[in-house]
């Protein structure tokens, strides 16, 4: 007759245990990478139509006004205060927004500020690492800016007229582009300026999406790009400009 050992095998060991942890993680992980790159592909599709709709917006405003392009930014600062005032309406962040059936920046600068910030309104750019609390209601903070080359002054210093018929090349021509704030990640090392200014350069650029972000045209239209389709890793924008334009006449030197 057979007795029971006195040492009987524990229904699970620790070695199973072990396995048994390291599948689930295992598990988890790769939850966690799907998750984050759905979340990626959502704020990249959702940037895309917002700065498509910018551009459609920027397109009607220059018809409606003989050709003329929007300011770039207000006179003085672009705080609150200045942007509401009666000057400064037809800067871009106040004039493009009503097209687009959402207040302007002077209208939520006196009754609210946070609107600015709600994922409905044309420029809350999806993924974009917005100030938390109170110090994004201190100033606006921008996710998309316009071009600052374009309107930039010459050597001479004077600055170019603000007319669309004067750009030699509208679809290869930047005129907004997903610029970076605090807490941006840099694509290539020599980007600066990521102050969420409502104007910003090539170098300001902010690639969001899986190291892609948006630009918008001159004709209207929008494209994903990376930081080098158009910089070097020093910051320097490519030339000859053949692919992406900055400036009214590609032939001039964006640098």
């Amino acid at each position: 007759m057979n007795r029971p050992s006195g040492h009987q095998r524990p229904l699970v060991t620790i070695v199973e245990v072990v396995i048994a942890l390291a599948v689930l993680a295992a598990l988890a992980g790769i939850g966690v990478s799907v998750y984050r790159s759905y979340k990626h592909k959502a704020h990249q599709s959702a940037a895309l139509d917002k700065m498509r709709a910018l551009g459609n917006a920027f397109f009607t405003h220059t018809r409606d006004h003989q050709g003329a392009i929007p300011a770039d930014n207000a006179s003085g600062s672009d705080t609150w205060a200045n942007a509401s005032k009666t000057e400064n309406q037809g800067v871009w962040y106040n004039a493009l927004p009503k097209l687009m059936g959402a207040p302007s920046v002077a209208e939520l600068g006196k009754s609210n500020p946070a609107g600015l910030y709600d994922p409905a309104h044309p420029l809350c750019i999806p993924g974009a690492p917005y100030p938390r609390g109170n110090k994004k209601l201190a100033t606006p903070v921008f996710a998309v800016g316009m071009n600052a080359i374009l309107l930039s002054k010459s050597d001479d210093g004077s600055k170019p007229e603000a007319m669309l018929h004067r750009i030699q090349e509208p679809a290869k021509t930047v005129i907004f582009l997903e610029r970076g704030i605090s807490g941006d990640v840099k694509t290539i090392p020599a980007q600066k300026n990521f102050d969420g200014s409502p104007k910003a350069l090539p170098i300001s650029f902010a690639a969001r999406h899986a190291q892609k972000g948006c630009l918008v045209f001159a004709d209207g239209h929008a494209e994903l790009h990376s930081a080098s389709d158009f910089l070097t890793q020093g910051g320097v924008i490519i030339t000859p400009q053949d692919r992406i334009v900055w400036t009214m006449n590609p032939d001039d030197d964006p640098n």
